[in-house]
């Protein structure tokens, strides 16, 4: 389905995203007028006329590593379609951008890097109603680019349902292969940061494409967005929460929904067209999953897999209990702790997922901040001993980073977050 526009769209998208954001922000105030670009960096003016800037360049295209999921499921989704339709497996791919900030008055480059980045780590899941905004804003904004013309003939709505969801992740480079890429771009050096997008398909346009499309464009499920109801106490996705699964003909006969690379898939308690309502799992890790609808039909009185969705992609946060601390005195005087703090999780942490202990001291005046990383463990596990060194004594609000997923706060009746705490 998504076609060789997809590597532009998802370019225009994130510069869209950019341009829409400085708008709004008080940024734009102290920074003057901002242009947001999607150049190479020898194209960009620099020295005495350098202006304030944004620029976002593909720098580098690799394979998705999950290429051969892709075909697979690639295969499956097709599999009611004539055998004359050629079967090749769409190209699976990560985008690779190098996000430049240019200024020539002091402070210019890196207020306007910072404002860069705060925006794409709001938006680390950029959804497809977000992209169909983004591509009338962007179609609309400038009808003379090229990008505009180049999508003047084809449905917006069925572009971004073809793309489905971008993940945004930043991809932090040691100073060597930061030095490789701005050796490669041959130009002056200027404060960036480096972002991948992942996943971005391209299919072949063999056999009866408009056939194809139109079959598939009626039977598909299409998963628009993944959220949690609005009466919900906990405003984040945790396990056992209620997930709504919203998006276009997503009942089917049978329907049933696939999580991450769980073998079993798991039935809804309630089905319409435009959502599907089920609890999470407890089988899942904290952090980055998916989640696809898929269609089954009774073939000789078996269910038989028929048609699945795209994969949208949801953040699943981790909830702690504080079971008890240890501590001693360290340092001159005793004026400092180290110890174990020891946390248990729900749900059980990998053995090899990324966690950080991070403590925020509750104070009026000067908070203190500590980040503590927890080593890798020997096993799964639902209680981590969490190792903390030279901490000022004093109570503080505990929260547990699992592959970037954050544990779950509390508030208090003034609105103020005031647990998980403990006193040290």
């Amino acid at each position: 389905m998504s076609n060789a526009l997809s590597i532009a769209t998802v370019t225009a998208v994130i510069k869209n995203l950019l341009e829409n954001g400085l708008v709004s922000d008080t940024i734009a105030a102290s920074v003057g007028d901002v242009l947001v670009t999607a150049l190479p960096p020898d194209k960009i003016q620099v020295g005495s006329d350098e202006r304030a800037q944004i620029n976002l360049f593909l720098y580098h295209v690799t394979q998705n590593r999950n290429v051969d999921w892709v075909s697979q499921e690639y295969r499956s989704r097709h599999s009611s379609i004539s055998s004359t339709r050629a079967t090749n497996p769409p190209l699976a791919l990560d985008l690779h951008y190098v996000l430049t900030a240019y200024g020539g008055k002091d402070f210019q480059a890196e207020i306007l890097l910072g404002y860069a980045m705060q925006m794409l780590h709001k938006l680390p899941i950029v959804t497809s109603s977000t992209i169909e905004n983004a591509l009338k804003n962007s179609s609309e904004t400038s009808t003379s680019s090229v990008f505009s013309q180049a999508i003047a003939g084809i449905s917006v709505s069925n572009l971004a349902a073809q793309i489905g969801q971008i993940k945004l992740s930043p991809e932090f480079l040691n100073m060597e292969e930061s030095s490789k890429i701005w050796s490669a771009l041959q130009t002056h050096y200027r404060p960036s940061a480096t972002y991948q997008a992942s996943m971005v398909l391209i299919e072949s346009e063999q056999g009866d494409k408009s056939k194809v499309d139109s079959i598939l464009l009626s039977n598909e499920p299409i998963i628009e967005q993944v959220a949690v109801p609005s009466s919900q106490v906990e405003e984040k996705i945790i396990i056992g929460s209620t997930l709504l699964v919203r998006g276009k003909s997503l009942q089917g006969d049978i329907t049933k929904v696939r999580f991450s690379n769980l073998d079993k898939i798991f039935t809804p308690f309630d089905v319409k067209d435009t959502q599907v309502s089920l609890q999470v799992p407890p089988d899942l890790r904290a952090g980055v999953q998916s989640v696809q609808v898929v269609h089954q039909t009774m073939d000789s009185g078996q269910a038989q897999n028929l048609i699945e969705s795209n994969v949208a992609a949801f953040i699943i946060h981790p909830k702690i209990n504080i079971e008890r601390i240890e501590s001693s005195p360290e340092g001159i005087e005793g004026d400092l702790r180290s110890g174990f703090l020891s946390v248990k999780f729900n749900p059980k942490i990998g053995k090899e997922q990324r966690v950080i202990l991070l403590l925020n001291q509750i104070s009026r005046e000067n908070p203190l901040f500590y980040s503590f990383p927890v080593t890798v463990r020997a096993s799964d596990t639902d209680t981590i001993a969490i190792g903390i060194k030279n901490v000022k004594p004093g109570v503080y609000i505990v929260r547990v980073q699992v592959d970037g997923a954050e544990s779950i706060l509390y508030k208090n009746k003034n609105g103020e977050y005031d647990s998980p705490q403990v006193t040290i």
